[in-house]
C-alpha cells in the first residue's frame, strides 16, 4: 500500500479535521499560521465584553495548558523570550553562575541568560538530533555551573533520561526552553514536565499561536507565585486585607485575553494541527529518504516530535546547501537555513572555540528547513519536493 492511499489526501484530511484557513499567499511559504473563522469570532467575543487585558481567558488558557502538560502551574506571559526571563529568575539561581546549554538555537536562550547575571556554558549536540549531546553535558560542568537548559530543538524532544541523571547527579537546576515543542512527547511524557521550569512560545512560527505570547509551566508553587509576580511589575498580594506591594522588580510581561482567546481556539486544535504536520513529515521522510545528497532528522527512542520545523541536512561532499536554498527560493519555494550557533553571534564572540562545537557547526552549514504547515495542500508539497529534486540533481552536476 502506497503512502497516500494508506492516509488518504491530505487536502481531504484538512477538511474533515480544520476549517478552512483565511489566511492565503502566492508562494509556498516556510510556515503559516492556521487561523480560521473561529480564532476571529472569540477574539470578536473578547472585544464586546470590554475586558481587553489580563482576565478570564488568561485563566481558561493557562488551566487548559496546565492540564494538558501534566503540571500544576501555567503562567502565561507576552513573549516565549519573557518566559526564559522570568524562569531564570522563579528558579532562585544566583547571579555570577554559570547555566549550561546548546549554542544550536536562538538567541534568546542565552540572553535572557546574561540578563539574570548568568553566564552561558555552551555544548555541543547530537549529530542529526539538533538537541544537546548528553555525553557533553558532564565535561563542561564546572564548579561554577548552576543550571543546565534543555531546548527541545524544532519539535524533536531531547533525550531526557541520560540529561536528568546527569543533572540529578551534579544537582544542577533544569531548565527547559520547550518554545518550540508543545504537543511533543519523551516516554509518553509531555515535553515541558521534568525541569524544575519549562518555557513554551506561541510565535506564529510554532505550532500554536496567539500571535505573541508564551508560558511558564512548573510544578512549583514557590516558582510560580513568584512568576506572576515578576511579570506584573513585581506586584505582590499576601491576602485580600493587605496592599499590593513591589516586592522585586519586576516586568510588565502580561498576556492579554484578546491573545488568550485566539490561543484556547488554537490549544483546543492542537493534536488534530500536530497530526496533519506528523502526516506530512511522514511524506517528507518517505520521499527524501531516496535522495543520497540529503540527510533526515532522527530523535531518541522514546520521543515522539510534533514537527514544528522539518530539517533537511545537505552532504556538503555531493551538494552546496546555500546554492540547494538559492534554486528554491527563486523556484517560489521558502527555504531557510538552519539554525545559526549562538557563540556565533558578535555578543557572544569568544565564548567558545568553533572546533569545540563540531556538530554544532555542521548543522549549521549544512542544514535548511523545508515549508510544513496544516493546510499545506498535496500539490504544495508534490512542487516542493519536484523542486527540492531537481535542486540536488543540478547542484550535483555543478560541482
Amino acid at each position: 500500500m502506497d503512502f497516500l492511499s494508506f492516509f488518504g489526501s491530505h487536502e481531504d484530511l484538512v477538511k474533515k479535521t480544520l476549517p478552512k484557513p483565511i489566511i492565503a499567499s502566492s508562494c509556498i511559504p516556510l510556515c503559516k499560521p492556521y487561523i480560521t473563522a473561529e480564532e476571529e469570532k472569540a477574539v470578536a467575543e473578547v472585544l464586546r465584553s470590554g475586558w481587553l487585558m489580563q482576565g478570564p481567558k488568561v485563566e481558561e488558557f493557562e488551566r487548559l495548558v496546565a492540564e494538558y502538560a501534566g503540571v500544576k502551574h501555567a503562567v502565561s506571559v507576552n513573549s516565549g523570550t519573557s518566559a526564559l526571563t522570568i524562569a531564570y529568575a522563579a528558579a532562585g539561581l544566583p547571579a555570577g553562575r554559570g547555566a549550561i546549554m546548546p549554542s544550536h538555537s536562538f538567541v534568546a536562550t542565552a540572553n535572557t541568560a546574561v540578563h539574570n547575571g548568568l553566564t552561558p556554558i555552551f555544548v555541543d549536540i547530537k549529530r542529526n538530533q539538533y538537541n544537546i549531546d548528553p555525553s557533553k553535558i558532564e565535561p563542561a560542568i564546572s564548579k561554577n555551573a548552576c543550571a543546565l537548559v534543555v531546548v527541545h530543538q524544532i519539535g524533536i524532544p531531547a533525550d531526557m533520561t541520560p540529561i536528568m541523571k546527569v543533572a540529578k547527579k551534579h544537582k544542577l537546576v533544569v531548565l527547559e526552553d520547550a518554545a518550540c515543542s508543545i504537543g511533543a512527547t519523551y516516554g509518553g511524557r509531555q515535553t515541558g514536565g521534568f525541569g524544575e521550569i519549562a518555557c513554551l512560545s506561541f510565535h506564529p512560527r510554532k505550532v500554536i499561536t496567539t500571535g505573541e505570547g508564551g508560558m511558564l509551566l512548573t510544578n512549583s508553587d514557590q516558582a510560580a507565585q513568584l512568576a506572576r509576580s515578576l511579570r506584573n511589575h513585581g506586584l505582590t498580594q499576601d491576602d485580600s486585607s493587605t496592599p499590593i506591594r513591589c516586592k522585586s522588580a519586576g516586568y510588565n510581561y502580561r498576556m492579554t485575553d484578546v491573545q488568550a482567546a485566539i490561543g484556547i481556539v488554537q490549544f483546543k486544535k492542537l493534536d488534530e494541527i500536530i497530526r496533519l504536520r506528523t502526516r506530512l513529515a511522514a511524506r517528507y521522510q518517505e520521499e527524501i529518504s531516496r535522495l543520497p545528497a540529503l540527510r533526515l532528522p532522527e530523535w531518541p527512542k522514546g520521543a515522539v516530535p510534533n514537527f514544528q520545523s522539518f530539517v533537511v541536512e545537505a552532504l556538503d561532499e555531493k551538494i552546496s546547501r546555500d546554492l540547494l536554498l538559492r534554486h528554491m527560493n527563486e523556484r517560489g519555494i521558502e527555504s531557510k537555513p538552519g539554525i545559526q550557533p549562538i557563540h556565533n553571534e558578535p555578543a557572544y564572540a569568544g565564548s567558545v572555540r568553533d572546533a569545540d562545537l563540531p556538530e554544532t557547526m555542521r548543522a549549521a552549514g549544512r542544514s535548511f528547513f523545508l515549508p510544513l504547515y496544516p493546510g499545506m495542500t498535496d500539490d504544495d508539497q508534490t512542487l516542493v519536493l519536484q523542486v527540492l529534486k531537481e535542486a540536488t540533481e543540478i547542484n550535483g552536476r555543478a560541482r
